[in-house]
């Protein structure tokens, strides 16, 4: 194991490059080495580089290789310039990006859009590597996603336990992508992790770990996507999941997120097509021009969107743009969808925009906050193959109405009645502060204590309150009780 130093103002490529003192000069004279296990290579912060860094070596998830800064000042700058910042020309596995400030070149692509591009990082291979890891690091002004991670050849892992952490994304493409050259699968980026990592001004999508499984995106915001989409062929939302198995988003938020100039998407959050059996918790999304939570599919018979959980989350003010509701379904069947507080002022808190069925839709709270005449629910399809069960609606500014097909009269009770839910009601949740969304329940809430015990409510509700195991459950995100 060994330590290498780069120092662009008083580094030489001829010194050996063991010592701060010795350290060598440029990039493409580091790379190459073969770095091994255990290795690290060490920028000199304040320094900055118009060259790109190839990646040679690797080592090991335990024992990586690092590429990091050391001294006092500035992260070390790397700019890519017409190619990616940071990347391999074979495949890499067992590296540590760490601290270090990443740009291509964004001259080429001003309004952001998708054009694939430069990034900040890209690794691309077809041979499985265990392992990388970027953090601490500012990643910005790519004509690229800012992070891309892409697998060639056949359905296997091809970067196992990557990890994204304590990262800033802006002025890219897109902010963290994983994705394959056409070949979808679950597998080709098993147990990942993206941990706060910051994701704005982007032209397309947040963060979208797609073709994964096991995976987790935790702590991260991401607002101002969609910036820049080519309407032709992308519609962006901020943090979502395609062709993914048993992974979970939670606790992030996302707001200001827009269709890029067209007719779809640009909300908060989303599972869609391929994702089987992935939980949205702990989440807030407020203020998109999408839907805040959409669990689709746009292609359900070759990629259903199936045994998904999305719970504890909450929506205020998403829909803005395009007919889009809180919580959105299309071409999904066989969803739980529970405990979820939606204060809706521009659209419907529930729409459906397809035929489903077999999903559980329970605890919720669903608010008009508005004066207009906006209905609760709005399908143009039978919405019946569904299970209602204990939901909460209500309508600040007048009667609550329901806009789906067979029910001309759209009154609540008719409403529940048609889809034969169990023990709907519809009155005013009682809220600490609707106008701040405080979506507390006061003592005389009628949403205390009228939820349906669901098997594996999980651990905590949005408010991080311990759930009880037995006893009377409350409705919505804050789904426990104070002092009890």
């Amino acid at each position: 194991m060994s330590t290498w130093y780069v120092d662009a103002a008083a580094g030489t490529d001829s010194n050996p490059g063991t010592s701060e003192g010795q350290a060598w000069r440029t990039l493409r004279h580091a790379a190459a080495r073969l770095f091994r296990a255990g290795d690290r290579l060490l920028l000199a912060r304040g320094g900055s580089w118009h060259e790109p860094m190839k990646l040679n070596g690797r080592g090991d998830p335990a024992n990586p290789v690092l590429l990091g800064a050391y001294g006092e000042g500035p992260r070390p700058a790397i700019h890519g310039g017409e190619t990616h910042a940071v990347s391999a020309d074979g495949p890499v596995g067992g590296w540590r990006i760490s601290g270090l400030e990443l740009t291509s070149t964004n001259a080429s692509n001003p309004t952001r859009r998708i054009e694939g591009g430069t990034c900040g990082v890209f690794l691309s291979q077809e041979e499985t590597g265990h392992g990388i890891a970027i953090d601490d690091s500012r990643i910005h002004d790519t004509s690229g996603p800012g992070i891309h991670l892409r697998g060639r050849g056949a359905h296997a892992p091809m970067i196992t336990n990557a990890v994204v952490e304590g990262c800033e994304i802006w002025n890219a493409s897109c902010g963290i992508q994983f994705a394959c050259d056409g070949r979808f699968s679950t597998g080709f980026f098993p147990n990942f992790r993206i941990a706060h990592v910051d994701v704005h001004d982007v032209g397309g999508d947040g963060i979208v770990p797609f073709c994964s499984r096991d995976g987790v995106i935790e702590h991260c915001r991401a607002w101002k996507t969609g910036l820049g989409c080519d309407p032709r062929d992308h519609s962006p939302v901020a943090i979502w999941y395609a062709w993914s198995a048993r992974s979970v988003i939670q606790f992030c938020e996302a707001w200001d997120n827009h269709t890029g100039g067209q007719k779809a998407d640009g909300g908060g959050f989303d599972f869609d097509g391929g994702c089987t059996d992935c939980v949205m918790q702990y989440n807030y999304s407020h203020d998109n021009d999408g839907a805040g939570f959409l669990i689709c599919s746009w292609d359900p018979a070759q990629w259903p969107c199936t045994g998904c959980v999305t719970r504890y989350n909450l929506s205020v003010n998403d829909g803005l743009a395009n007919g889009y509701a809180s919580i959105v379904f299309w071409q999904s069947d066989a969803c739980l969808t529970y405990n979820n507080t939606c204060i809706a002022r521009a659209a419907s808190p529930l729409k459906f925009t397809s035929d489903t069925r077999d999903h559980l839709i329970a605890n919720n709270i669903f608010v008009v906050d508005s004066g207009r005449d906006i209905p609760l629910v709005k399908s143009g399809f039978d919405v019946r193959p569904n299970k209602f069960r204990h939901n909460l609606y209500w309508r600040t500014g007048g009667p609550a109405r329901f806009e789906v097909p067979g029910l001309p009269g759209g009154s609540f009770k008719e409403f529940a009645d048609f889809v034969r839910g169990d023990r709907e009601a519809c009155a005013d949740p009682g809220f600490c502060d609707l106008a701040k969304a405080d979506v507390r329940l006061n003592a005389g809430s009628p949403a205390r204590g009228l939820g349906l015990r669901i098997p594996q409510m999980g651990e905590f509700d949005y408010g991080r309150r311990p759930l009880r195991d037995r006893g009377l459950v409350d409705l919505g995100c804050m789904a426990t009780r104070d002092n009890e």
